[in-house]
């Protein structure tokens, strides 16, 4: 499985057991707000450091940061708006991603055992939150935001959100690292960052507070963008 999360193990263990039980994945619409199609291109992309890390319920997972940070750097590449660093031309930025799965692990695996012992007839459903806190570094200006997805899994009979297609757990992942990525990326253009045009790069020092939007995925931490004199500054806190 490329997604290496506790209750994914738990569920190819129960259907190691009952051998009918059915899972199927979907991933939360609301938080799709972009398309590759959506973002400004530069030519060439802007070459960035990045740094990836894993939590479950805000408690590190390196043995996950491999696979994720594969995911995130396949995201940004086909974004055609930055590309990793390689070590062989200079990085222009550093990007940093920590993505947090928010999961009530002990009631997902009580579900699935229910299920398991009626072999799918007893259908259940556990919903995986995740949270990506994305911070660009240039220069001397920091901007910072956080987003929220959501995948929702049913395990045997359980009927899954009408009008969504099920997909594999992989699948799902795969497609919120792609909305959390490229939802980051055009509020940065948007702020300033990583324009089409280099010579167009915004260097301005703070950033107002954008309000929430219950729909936007945002979990309303400000966006910030601070100068090498404001640096120590207060952040604006979460609500």
């Amino acid at each position: 499985m490329r997604l290496t999360i506790r209750f994914a193990s738990f569920v190819l263990c129960l259907t190691a057991l009952s051998g009918c039980i059915s899972t199927k994945s979907y991933v939360d619409p609301q938080y799709h707000h972009t398309s590759y199609s959506d973002l400004a291109r530069p030519a060439p992309p802007y070459t960035l450091s990045v740094k990836v890390e894993f939590q479950r319920n805000g408690v590190a997972k390196p043995a996950a940061d491999p696979q994720v940070r594969a995911d995130i750097e396949r995201s940004l590449r086909a974004s055609g708006v930055a590309v990793p660093y390689d070590g062989k031309t200079p990085a222009e930025g550093e990007l940093s991603f920590v993505l947090n799965n928010v999961a009530d692990t002990g009631a997902a695996a009580g579900k699935g055992f229910g299920t398991g012992l009626t072999f799918g007839l007893a259908g259940s459903h556990v919903t995986d939150g995740y949270e990506m806190t994305v911070r660009l570094t240039q220069g001397s200006t920091i901007t910072e935001r956080a987003y929220s997805h959501a995948i929702l899994s049913t395990i045997g009979n359980a009927s899954g959100p009408p009008g969504l297609t099920p997909v594999s757990l992989a699948a799902a992942f795969n497609q919120v690292v792609d909305d959390l990525v490229l939802n980051a990326i055009k509020d940065l253009q948007a702020a300033g960052m990583l324009p089409p045009t280099r010579a167009a790069a915004t260097s301005s020092s703070w950033r107002p507070v954008i309000p929430d939007d219950p729909r936007s995925g945002s979990t309303g931490e400000a966006t910030r963008a601070l100068s090498a004199q404001q640096a120590s500054a207060p952040i604006a806190a979460r609500p």
